[in-house]
């Protein structure tokens, strides 16, 4: 038997744990013994957005509850793919459980795509699984920093030169919510590297979390939820918003009203607000929605260029995060569980950077 998080599609705190017969394989398809992945508030986001953003649609369970999407490793255990070795381990896109089953095609020394019928429609580049063997960057020592910051570093990767092309929007100064968020810290962190020359970053954080905040020493200010009503009105602001609360973006709306010259809503940190607000004042929220940007900016750069600019970013980022973020692995579907539970209730540490071995 296998095992998987089961989560109501539209309640996301209910969540269980249930087990699964394991199936048979057809020809063509291969099993995936799932060894290590990540839980962080990226995956929050995924549920939050699981039926508008089809994230659910990803694995399907048997129950017809949402299967959590996660970023991890697994092992090939059993093969009828010709192509693909048993023993093999192998980075990408899982349920937050112990196995799934592929059909892999285009098959490759990189790695290969997921072909089954109900991915066809859905984003290729959740689709994309590789070897570790062709990675010459990988190493089982790398492989948290991996799991935890690099799928949502990618987001960071590609707002930065969107924001700096339409030179943020007129804006003096961005505004980050969820700052303490390790998206917004890897969009902090770029933008604190190559700077939008006269724009300055501002970090919008609960008290909680201020210090934390303060302390990466990637923002230009720091300012907290409850100083909202405090900000000045007399430079136009542009907000970057991965908290996605509906009350928080009212707030914001409401008192800074023209100066309000965008707010781009990346994820849902606020996951128990995050219903969108349909009558806010001023701006209209514009969702970023990262692969979309990655397609644009494959067919402007080059493959070959959008690989050079995103390793440099990468190797730069996760090796300042040595110094961000803690990191401790939970262990099977109870750790899993207790995981996803505690960042539904908001109770894991923002230094905190969690992985589950299965």
């Amino acid at each position: 038997m296998s095992w998987a998080l089961s989560i109501d599609r539209e309640t996301i705190a209910n969540v269980s744990l249930v087990e699964e017969a394991e199936r048979a394989l057809d020809a063509g398809q291969a099993r995936l013994a799932v060894r290590r992945f990540a839980l962080t508030a990226n995956n929050i986001t995924y549920a939050a957005f699981g039926t508008v953003m089809r994230y659910w649609d990803f694995f399907p369970g048997e129950d017809g509850r949402g299967r959590l999407p996660v970023w991890g490793f697994a092992e090939v255990v059993e093969s009828r793919a010709e192509g693909l070795d048993i023993g093999e381990r192998i980075y990408g896109y899982f349920p937050a459980g112990s196995e799934l089953v592929v059909q892999p095609e285009r098959i490759d020394e990189a790695g290969f795509i997921d072909a089954a019928p109900h991915r066809a429609e859905l984003p290729p580049a959740y689709n994309r699984y590789q070897r570790c063997s062709a990675d010459p960057a990988w190493s089982e020592t790398i492989e948290p920093a991996q799991m935890v910051l690099q799928p949502l570093f990618i987001t960071s990767f590609l707002i930065a030169p969107y924001l700096r092309e339409l030179n943020a929007f007129g804006a003096a100064t961005i505004g980050l919510t969820s700052a303490s968020s390790k998206t917004a810290i890897a969009l902090a962190w770029l933008l604190k590297a190559a700077p939008i020359e006269g724009v300055k970053v501002e970090g919008l954080t609960s008290a909680r979390n201020a210090a934390f905040v303060e302390g990466l020493g990637l923002y230009d200010s720091v300012r907290t939820y409850d100083m909202i009503e405090d900000m000045p009105v007399g430079e136009a602001y542009a907000v970057v918003d991965f908290a996605g609360d509906g009350g928080l973006n009212t707030r914001l709306h409401s008192h800074l009203g023209t100066a309000l010259n965008a707010n781009v809503r990346v994820g849902g940190a606020h996951w128990e607000n995050s219903a969108p607000v349909s009558d806010l004042p001023g701006v209209k929220p514009e969702f970023f929605f990262a692969p979309d940007h990655v397609r644009n900016k494959i067919k402007e750069w080059g493959q070959d260029e959008f690989n050079r600019r995103y390793k440099s970013d990468w190797d730069g980022f996760a090796a300042a995060a040595a110094e961000y973020f803690d990191y401790t692995e939970a262990a099977g579907g109870e750790g899993a569980l207790e995981v996803y539970q505690a960042l539904i209730r908001g109770a894991v540490a923002a230094s905190s950077a969690k992985t589950v071995r299965v």
